[in-house]
């Protein structure tokens, strides 16, 4: 909605918010509908109050649950809504909070959260998780790219756009590299990227930059200068960089 109308989406994120996201000392959280509807009736317009949101605690603990089971991928939509909207507090708590609570698990360098089909717990904190936040959800909100679905809305990536820009090509993640930043900036006339392997393997690759305009173009790696060549006729440029453990730069430069 917010590559629709933003400005309704942001003046309606409090109301939307309150009772639903608290922080009760200093720990915020993603409270269940039940605990959200009964503090927002017995707290009016008093947020923040911390004494309420723990009446409404003992309240909502009394309430029976719902006879359908809970399977709504809330805690991702609220995650992203949050990334979109570019609320770092309440996005940095709630992320804080999956990682504490909802048993985050690393396998072969993926990061992800195990299905959960219990909604709460005892003390009615979160505990649900589906495989859309799980896997997808979270990870898309911890970019945190303020209005990121807008501007991808607003200003698409065009099949014109793609022609003229140069890409990296020759490496996938069947060699257990990651890429962690990829950036063309068409201002520097630069070629950014940032590689490791996600088990701390050394593994030599050879990626080649495409679709570069004629001209002498350089390869840093690691701050270091490696090449200089003058591309004429093929647009393209092959180079060997060594990827580990740790964090490696390149920049494939045009320099005349």
């Amino acid at each position: 909605m917010n590559t629709w109308n933003s400005e309704l989406v942001r003046s309606a994120f409090g109301r939307q918010a309150f009772g639903y996201i608290t922080n009760l000392d200093g720990e915020i959280r993603l409270n269940s509908p039940t605990l959200a509807n009964v503090y927002r009736e017995i707290a009016g317009t008093d947020a923040g109050n911390g004494p309420l949101l723990l009446k409404a605690l003992e309240i909502a603990k009394t309430i029976p649950p719902p006879k359908f089971p809970y399977s709504l991928p809330t805690f991702g939509y609220v995650v992203q809504w949050l990334s979109e909207l570019g609320k770092s507090v309440e996005l940095e708590g709630l992320l804080q909070y999956a990682d504490t609570n909802l048993n985050p698990t690393w396998e072969k360098g993926g990061l992800f959260y195990p299905r959960n089909d219990q909604p709460i717990d005892e003390s009615h904190r979160w505990r649900h998780m589906d495989r859309f936040t799980g896997n997808a959800a979270i990870g898309y909100a911890r970019l945190n790219v303020n209005d990121g679905q807008k501007i991808m809305w607003d200003k698409p990536w065009t099949r014109d756009i793609l022609a003229r820009r140069p890409w990296i090509d020759g490496v996938d993640l069947s060699q257990g590299v990651d890429f962690l930043r990829g950036q063309w900036n068409s201002e520097e006339n630069a070629l950014v990227l940032t590689i490791k392997t996600w088990d701390g393997s050394v593994v030599e690759v050879e990626p080649t930059a495409r679709n570069l305009e004629k001209g002498i173009w350089a390869v840093y790696i690691a701050g270091e200068l490696q090449m200089c060549v003058e591309v004429i006729e093929s647009n393209n440029l092959t180079f060997r960089v060594t990827a580990g453990e740790v964090e490696v730069d390149v920049v494939v430069i045009r320099v005349r």
